[in-house]
């Protein structure tokens, strides 16, 4: 039994994990449209679509396990993909949404509980920070693998 892990070539890497994050961004924009679209808040549809795109996301792995676990830190790098991606998406959308509550005559205490207030806070702040705990612990535990998971 060999000890040295096989290597993949970048190309195999790049036909793998960029066609990844192009569909988690257009996923993830199609989801900010629907909520920009019903209203600006997040609701129970929100939180739908973001399931159905965490589910994606789920079955992808899935069934690109086996490769990604041939590619050094490809399951983290997956896994930061779909951080980014998703977290972004909903923070981009409260800065836009601060920019817009800022354009109006407001004090700061309204425009930061228009931004963050409500359905945000859970999307932006709470997610953010508990998904990252997570990403974090998998990226330690991925380095101490020295790239390759089992």
């Amino acid at each position: 039994m060999s000890t040295l892990p096989q290597m993949s070539s970048p190309a195999n890497v790049r036909t793998l994990l960029l066609p990844y994050a192009l569909g988690l961004i257009i996923a993830m924009t199609i989801v900010q449209v629907v909520i920009a679209a019903t209203g600006g808040e997040v609701t129970i549809l929100a939180g739908i679509l973001t399931a159905v795109v965490a589910l994606g996301i789920a079955v992808w792995l899935w069934r690109n396990r086996r490769v990604l676990k041939r590619v050094r830190f490809g399951v983290v790098i997956a896994h930061v993909i779909a951080f980014v991606t998703v977290s972004t998406s909903y923070n981009l959308h409260a800065i836009v949404r601060l920019m817009a509550e800022g354009a109006v005559d407001k004090s700061a205490s309204d425009i930061a509980q228009a931004a963050l207030g409500g359905s945000w806070f859970g999307v932006t702040i709470v997610m953010s920070a508990l998904w990252g705990f997570g990403l974090l612990i998998h990226l330690v535990g991925a380095v101490l693998g020295r790239g390759w998971e089992d």
